[in-house]
């Protein structure tokens, strides 16, 4: 009996943990959006960031090595979008989930700005293009149809789809973002979609 409750209370304790850890992340990470919305990477200390986040210097590096850590971490963040299961909207859009995607951008425009301003743009849309790509050609491998009927390998038709909406969407927020993430979507399906159905039907 006395094992069963010490093992209740070391995973009472790890919970514990991992809420506060969580809290923490999220504390840190408010912290340096906002900062970074106000003024420039290279003004932005760590004290400020623990200020903003009202912690102290002990527990912020207790997660995150530096100022660089914590920003590589949010756009990892942001960038999850990318990688997320695609299920669901892959159903709704077909293959690529590109209105959902495009209001994402849309919402956190300022932000993204602020990233592309900072880091190397190439390596924002490498991760991009490698974390959707891949997300894309799962949701195709998950469907025995598609798997059957395509007439072009799957991780080719996924590299595609990934690269062509990944230059659409560059060419958008580089452009101040003239038109509406429904406008883009629909541009998008347009142009990259009837030649990727086709080969997906064996046509």
């Amino acid at each position: 009996m006395s094992e069963i409750v010490r093992k209740k209370g070391d995973f009472v304790k790890q919970d514990k943990q991992d809420r506060r850890s969580r809290r923490t992340r999220h504390l840190v990470h408010s912290a340096m959006t906002e900062l970074l919305l106000e003024k420039r990477y290279e003004a932005i200390t760590v004290r400020d960031i623990l200020d903003r986040a009202g912690i102290g210097s002990s527990t912020f590096y207790a997660h995150y090595f530096d100022k660089e850590d914590v920003q590589i971490a949010l756009l990892e963040q942001m960038l999850e979008r990318f990688s997320m299961p695609l299920s669901q909207s892959a159903l709704e859009q077909r293959f690529l989930p590109s209105l959902a995607l495009f209001q994402h951008i849309h919402e956190h425009s300022q932000l993204l700005q602020t990233f592309l301003r900072v880091r190397t743009d190439e390596k924002i849309w490498e991760v991009a293009q490698t974390a959707l790509s891949q997300s894309i050609e799962r949701t195709l491998m998950s469907s025995s149809a598609e798997r059957s009927s395509s007439s072009v390998p799957l991780a080719v038709v996924a590299q595609y789809l990934a690269g062509a909406f990944l230059n659409l969407l560059k060419w958008w927020i580089e452009a101040e973002m003239p038109y509406s993430p429904e406008r883009m979507d629909e541009i998008f399906r347009q142009l990259a979609l009837p030649g990727v159905q086709a080969i997906m039907q064996g046509k």
